[in-house]
């Protein structure tokens, strides 16, 4: 009986949460609709995804929902479009959403214990009921993990985003500009203004998280290594997989391989399908010549996600290294069909055509990757190699 219970709570709750996902959703857009003059998107079952979502629109308000099983529509965003809202309608709007999923658990209970309804009914009730309570907690409780979105960009959840509001008054405005100078991937202006907070007093470890991933993103790795020793002596009880990834691709990138990956294996106890973690750790495994290990690391990464260009052409250089030509050739060839502007597969096709001694075809590569990012990853340390191999100045 009690199992027939259980069975019964886990697909009812199934089948309801994503309507108090909806509620809480439209909580943060009726307000929004309200308080801003532009358009209001409401994701379900997404992150931001337009493309795989139906599409529903009413004037301003316009839906967009996940194409897969509408049971499965777990999680919700709601976007403002407009950019010009002051910091209270932002704390309205962020703390209605949490509001309307109280608002409905409170509806749900009174029905429940203070009405005389069937008890089939009853039962549905309760079980909406939770999935309010549960809405209204993870979203109301700041949480220091950052969302990221499916543009790439990043938020936090409503009490974090809250927190920030409330808390750093002060600070907000110069944080909101470098965060969105990150969201739009302007590295640059977003690691000055972040450098900036922190060096006037600023001590939040998302500040930090946000400084050394922009400086890492500019390939400025000696300041990143700076501001992320700081993040680590602080913050290191917040860090999270990405910190510890973030933090081994710059130790790896100074020529601390050891070090790093220390923090790499960290970062996968955290996260083992975190994919940017298993290819970097698998690049530093090939910086020091451990060419299986670096194997076992990208095969993963290639099940986890498979269109991972950069996973490829590195696993094709250490099949090439441990003497599979045509298997690491093979992969090469898939990570340039997959993003034809990948410098480090034509620095990796060059390291082949460099071992086998065709310098002219190792230099025509090296250049080709020099041409797609100068910051290539030891790219002009490999042209000065081949150049004096060519007698070339």
């Amino acid at each position: 009986m009690y199992i027939e219970v259980l069975l019964k709570l886990m697909f009812l709750g199934f089948l309801l949460r994503p309507i108090t996902v909806l509620i809480h959703e439209l909580g943060h857009g009726i307000l929004a609709l309200f308080l801003t003059q532009k358009k209001v998107s409401i994701y379900l079952g997404s992150y931001g995804d337009s493309k795989n979502s139906f599409k529903l629109g009413f004037r301003r308000l316009e839906f967009f929902l996940n194409k897969s099983n509408p049971c499965f529509w777990k999680h919700g965003l709601c976007i403002m479009h407009d950019t010009e809202v002051s910091i209270n309608n932002q704390i309205i709007v962020i703390i209605f959403g949490p509001i309307m999923s109280l608002i409905l658990a409170a509806i749900f209970a009174y029905i429940i214990f203070y009405t005389n309804q069937p008890d089939d009914f009853i039962f549905i009730l309760f079980i909406f009921m939770i999935s309010s309570i549960y809405d209204f907690y993870i979203n109301i409780v700041p949480n220091n993990n950052a969302i990221t979105l499916d543009d790439g960009s990043v938020t936090h959840n409503d009490g974090q985003q809250l927190k920030l509001l409330f808390n750093h008054r002060k600070f907000y405005d110069d944080y909101k500009i470098a965060a969105n100078y990150y969201n739009n991937r302007d590295f640059e202006n977003a690691s000055a203004l972040f450098k900036k907070l922190i060096e006037s007093g600023v001590d939040y470890d998302y500040v930090y998280r946000l400084t050394v991933s922009s400086l890492a993103q500019t390939k400025d790795y000696e300041t990143a290594a700076v501001f992320n020793s700081t993040f680590e002596s602080k913050h290191k009880a917040k860090f999270t997989s990405d910190d510890f990834s973030n933090s081994g691709l710059i130790k790896s990138r100074l020529g601390n391989h050891k070090e790093a990956l220390i923090d790499y294996k960290k970062s996968l106890e955290m996260d083992s399908n975190n994919t940017y973690s298993l290819n970097n750790r698998g690049y530093t495994y090939i910086l020091i010549g451990e060419y299986e290990k670096a194997i076992l690391d990208f095969d993963k990464a290639i099940k986890l996600e498979p269109n991972f260009a950069y996973a490829y052409n590195n696993r094709g250089l250490a099949k090439i290294k441990l003497g599979n030509i045509e298997g690491g050739l093979k992969d090469i060839e898939k990570s340039m069909s997959l993003d034809a502007n990948n410098s480090y597969a034509y620095m990796n096709l060059g390291i082949y055509y460099f071992d086998k001694e065709n310098y002219e075809e190792a230099l025509k590569n090296y250049e080709k990757a020099l041409q797609l990012d100068e910051e290539t990853f030891l790219i002009h340390k490999r042209i000065e190699e081949v150049k004096l191999k060519l007698g070339l100045k």
